[in-house]
């Protein structure tokens, strides 16, 4: 049942009990959206009719700046977002598209706020030209899916990735870029999973990378063959040679305790028969020929899989996590699993889903990847987690949400998901399935935030005990191989 109350009466507020009161702020958040939503469709109609002329100033900015008392700026944002956000008949009969439905819808159920639209708006405006329509519709989807489950900075880091994938060059660097005397790095994903970058260094540290390169970068003469690599190329192996070098280093920089490692994930049989792709890191896939060449540098250690591929658990022994089985949470889950948090593996701790006092076993379906805040937050509060196709969902407590709809951290999903491929350019998806494809994006952006996917479950396979391999020598590729393809892998 809901108790109404008079907000500027402290003596009604006081009858609430604490629960009440967070449930109405939440109530308050959705309705402040929607009046939000109507206030772009007044500016929308204000604008389409070309009032401001009329009646003496320079534009619809112009007059929403007058009427709301805005300064300059936001009143520019609330023209573009009401443009983005709402279709409009011109005064000549001309009907011209919303170009954002999605994140329009969104806003008028309440599952997003301002600062959410304005981070999509702004990612999708940065998109290049040369992107097409369809691109652009997919794009919105991912950023509004996690708009509903994320804070406005979670969309913003999320265009970012999303734009990298579809515009791999970026803009050419502007004079002075990376001005400054000390070192500096910029990269950028590439499609195909590299990378590309520039940087730039201070004389010391330029002297020091001159000389580690320059004894490797000398042509090779093997057999009597010139070596046909261009003077970047030999730089560019050198380079690799050095990275590799320092990973072997004892002491090189570890990941929560793990040293410096390269994963591959196969399926065995295909691996024997040449015959397969493989993923490294758990999204790039890799065809059975580089994967078989990087084994030849992988010293070979027994794992155990089940069926499914999953790597099979090691009961109630240790409550501590098994290197191996970390190894496939980070495969996994990438990051905290937690919705909307973005901090990566490294900082991350195991949270077994049935606490190991209560029974649980120290198995990877009992585990979920958090970072120590939401360690604790599980612990403290009302938050559940339960397994969902393999992966971790959780459940808000009734305060922040009545019908405890499960979510889960899209962010992540996004790094390790399927990639959604037109003919000019690729997006990556948020959304995927267990059999690696893409369902259908949701009209209705709502439910398509809150959808559980069923999945389709992997083919059995028998259990390996001792032909499984993986490799753990620091800086050469770990290779992971089962009868299935692993679910977490994916």
């Amino acid at each position: 049942m809901t108790r109404t109350f008079a907000l500027d009466e402290a003596s009604s507020l006081a009858r609430l009990g604490d629960e009440e009161v967070v449930a109405a702020l939440r109530r308050l958040e959705i309705e402040s959206r929607r009046l939000y939503a109507a206030r772009l469709r007044l500016i929308a109609e204000i604008d389409a009719r070309g009032l401001a002329g009329p009646l003496g100033y320079s534009g619809a900015a112009a007059l929403v700046r007058e009427v709301g008392g805005h300064n300059p700026g936001a009143a520019r944002k609330l023209v573009a977002q009401a443009r983005a956000l709402n279709s409009s008949v011109t005064r000549t009969g001309a009907v011209v598209e919303a170009e954002l439905p999605r994140t329009a819808e969104a806003l008028w159920d309440g599952s997003i706020g301002p600062e959410h639209v304005e981070a999509i708006r702004a990612a999708v405006e940065i998109l290049p030209r040369k992107v097409s329509p369809d691109d652009r519709q997919s794009a919105e989807a991912i950023l509004v899916e996690a708009a509903q489950a994320s804070e406005p900075r979670i969309v913003t880091r999320l265009g970012r990735e999303i734009r990298a994938r579809l515009d791999p060059d970026g803009e050419p660097p502007e004079e002075g870029y990376g001005a400054g005397s000390g070192p500096w790095l910029a990269l950028r994903p590439r499609p195909d999973g590299g990378l590309t970058g520039v940087f730039g260094l201070d004389a010391e540290s330029g002297a020091l990378l001159t000389n580690l390169l320059s004894p490797l970068t000398a042509p090779r003469v093997e057999g009597g063959a010139v070596d046909s690599r261009s003077r970047d190329e030999r730089y560019g192996d050198a380079l690799v040679d050095v990275l590799r070098l320092a990973a072997r280093s004892p002491r090189a920089p570890d990941e929560a305790g793990e040293p410096v490692t390269v994963l591959v994930t196969a399926d065995l049989i295909d691996l024997e028969r040449r015959a397969g792709p493989g993923l490294l890191d758990g999204h790039l896939s890799l065809s059975s020929a580089r994967i078989r060449r990087l084994a030849c540098d992988a010293s070979v250690v027994p794992a155990v899989f089940g069926g499914r591929g999953e790597i099979l658990d090691v009961g109630r022994a240790s409550r501590t996590v098994p290197r191996a089985i970390r190894r496939a949470l980070i495969l996994r889950d990438a990051g905290c699993t937690f919705p909307g948090c973005d901090r990566k593996a490294k900082w991350c701790q195991a949270h077994h889903i049935v606490h190991w006092a209560d029974g649980g076993p120290t198995a990877l379906d009992n585990l979920a990847l958090v970072c120590a805040y939401h360690h604790r937050l599980l612990h403290r509060t009302d938050w559940t987690v339960t397994m969902i196709d393999g992966r971790p969902w959780y459940r808000p407590p009734g305060y922040v949400d009545p019908d405890r709809v499960p979510r889960r951290n899209v962010l992540h999903a996004h790094r390790v998901g399927s990639v959604v491929t037109t003919r000019q350019s690729t997006v990556a998806s948020c959304h995927e399935t267990d059999d690696g494809t893409l369902p259908p994006v949701s009209t209705n952006s709502r439910s398509a935030a809150r959808k559980v996917s069923s999945g389709t479950p992997l083919p059995a396979g028998k259990a390996l005990s001792d032909r499984s391999v993986s490799a753990g020598d620091a800086g050469s590729p770990t290779l992971y191989a089962s009868s299935s393809s692993p679910a977490y892998s994916k």
